[in-house]
């Protein structure tokens, strides 16, 4: 299926590596332009080598809002348009209720659920230029059904949901698409440091979710990327206010 991407811009955040470099991969692969950003230098210059020309990056922290208001400006100097905003940061910390501080919370807040209200207000001038705008936030199975240990994580993604609910309501008749998808374990490094602390722990965790996977394995970033790559796309025009899982089937709810 010809996804109709060719020369469009987008934005994919937090993609030097993990679930936001599988999407970049995907979308650069269709031929779209993409700028990428994340914290590490190195990682975003390494993974904008393997991407090709069609990719460039920005070093930023989206938990900040300067950084996110100076990810933007670089946007508009490269572009008078933006046809998609993937928003994506790596996960809020482990831990228990006991064990995180307010500290823990605040900054988990700023990155999980402020992160996604500054990028979109941020990017919406540029998606009102394109003629089939979309907006995608990549939140968690922990949206539907709380994972042990992800305190931060089962709290505040749901309040990304929401946001994007009561947006999809506001900027729908604008003619922008906004939509939000649930991954369940997919390979990334983030999955595999929460691995190694549930083996440091006794558990053999890895056996235990494949255990719980219909489809008997984790997924790949590219077999993520390629849905999300969809969504962003003028094919997918008539999805919006979606909340799509990405989980082999792992989430057994009815709704």
């Amino acid at each position: 299926m010809n996804l109709q991407l060719d020369d469009r811009n987008f934005l994919v955040t937090a993609a030097s590596r993990g679930l936001g470099f599988g999407v970049a991969k995907v979308l650069v692969g269709e031929n779209a332009n993409v700028i990428i950003c994340g914290r590490n230098e190195k990682s975003l210059q390494d993974a904008t080598d393997s991407l090709g020309g069609k990719c460039q990056y920005f070093v930023a922290d989206v938990s900040n809002s300067a950084d996110v208001t100076a990810l933007l400006d670089f946007t508009k100097e490269q572009t008078t348009k933006l046809d998609g905003l993937f928003v994506n940061a790596g996960g809020p910390p482990p831990g228990t209720f006991n064990e995180i501080s307010d500290d823990d919370w605040v900054k988990a807040f700023n990155l999980t659920l402020m992160s996604a209200i500054r990028l979109t207000r941020e990017a919406m001038p540029l998606l009102k230029k394109s003629d089939a705008p979309s907006i995608l936030y990549s939140t968690s199975i922990s949206v539907k059904q709380p994972i042990a240990n992800l305190l931060l994580s089962n709290s505040l993604r749901p309040a990304v949901i929401g946001m994007m609910r009561t947006l999809s309501e506001e900027i729908g008749p604008e003619g922008i698409r906004i939509n939000a998808v649930c991954p369940g374990y997919i390979y990334t490094k983030r999955v595999e440091q929460l691995l190694t602390d549930s083996k440091a722990r006794g558990a053999s965790a890895d056996e235990e979710i494949i255990a719980r996977i219909p489809l008997g394995r984790m997924g790949r970033p590219d077999e993520f990327g390629s849905v999300c790559a969809f969504l962003l796309s003028p094919i997918a025009s008539y999805v919006h206010g979606a909340l799509l899982l990405v989980d082999g089937g792992m989430f057994k709810g009815m709704m």
